[in-house]
């Protein structure tokens, strides 16, 4: 039943200010269209979380979206981010399905259900651009995770979401669509890409740290071939999410040796070599 549990639900506060405007220029109907349409693509990302028992802060909605704030990206199975990353957009499928029901029982105002069919598809769209935080962003994220180690494809997702933020200002300014919500949208990817990249090394280390802490089994296994002379820091940044590293070396007599991800991270955080090089690890 602790599933079926609701989350805490956070409103930011310039939201309300955007309801007394609608109110004060009857746009209020096309608000809490917006709204319902965010609350429910949140709450698939959150059913989805809970079953999977993610730790889960809260869903904190603003104007122009909302976000379920979790400390589970990048700690948790590729299969499961996939999934919880695609529930929310599914939940626009049900909308139109739902949208479709009403225009035939005539249960809603037409103007209602042309209007909720028009920003279903809108925010449906929208989601789905390479652009971090959206899903679209996420899924690019899982998708260079697939192929490259954590560090890389972080930052490669990251640069990716800001050349879509400019190529998506370029295009809407060419199609003469630019307005001041636009404006304020992608001012606030830009701080939210901007964020992410600062905290791109702390990301890293507790994704390090969970690989540590964790007892997780992984169906892929990598060997991965390095010389003794290599940094045990620079072993790190080789390592791939749902994969099990070993790592191989051949010493100065040719002899092989295989260290697996477990003994290096343990030398790192429990030893504190953290300037070590491979042949000190081999030769302790």
């Amino acid at each position: 039943m602790s599933n079926l549990r609701l989350p805490p639900i956070h409103i930011h506060p310039i939201l309300f200010f955007f309801i007394f405007l609608s109110i004060a220029t009857g746009m209020l109907v096309e608000l809490m269209v917006i709204f319902f349409i965010v609350l429910i693509h949140e709450l698939g990302h959150y059913s989805c979380a809970r079953y999977f028992n993610w730790r889960i802060r809260r869903i904190f909605l603003w104007v122009f979206g909302g976000v379920m704030e979790t400390d589970e990206y990048g700690a948790r199975p590729l299969k499961e981010e996939w999934l919880v990353t695609i529930a929310g957009p599914m939940q626009h499928i049900i909308i139109f399905i739902f949208l479709y029901v009403m225009e035939y029982t005539n249960l809603l105002p037409d103007s209602t259900i042309a209007l909720a069919y028009h920003y279903n598809t809108f925010i449906l769209i929208g989601n789905l651009l390479p652009i971090w935080p959206l899903d679209g962003g996420k899924l690019v994220q899982l998708c260079l995770d697939s192929f490259f180690s954590y560090q890389v494809s972080h930052q490669w997702m990251i640069s990716i979401s800001l050349v879509s933020i400019v190529g998506v200002s370029v295009l809407v300014y060419l199609l003469d669509w630019f307005s001041l919500s636009f404006c304020l949208l992608m001012i606030f990817f830009i701080l939210e890409n901007r964020l992410e990249w600062k905290q791109r090394y702390y990301k890293w280390w507790r994704f390090l740290w969970n690989r540590y802490s964790e007892v997780t089994y992984f169906p892929k296994v990598q060997i991965l071939e390095v010389s003794t002379d290599i940094r045990l820091i620079d072993v790190f940044r080789l390592f791939k999410r749902d994969t099990f590293h070993q790592i191989k070396m051949y010493d100065k007599h040719g002899n092989i040796h295989l260290l697996t991800e477990k003994q290096c991270l343990h030398n790192y955080f429990e030893n504190k070599n953290v300037h070590a090089r491979m042949e000190q690890l081999i030769t302790s």
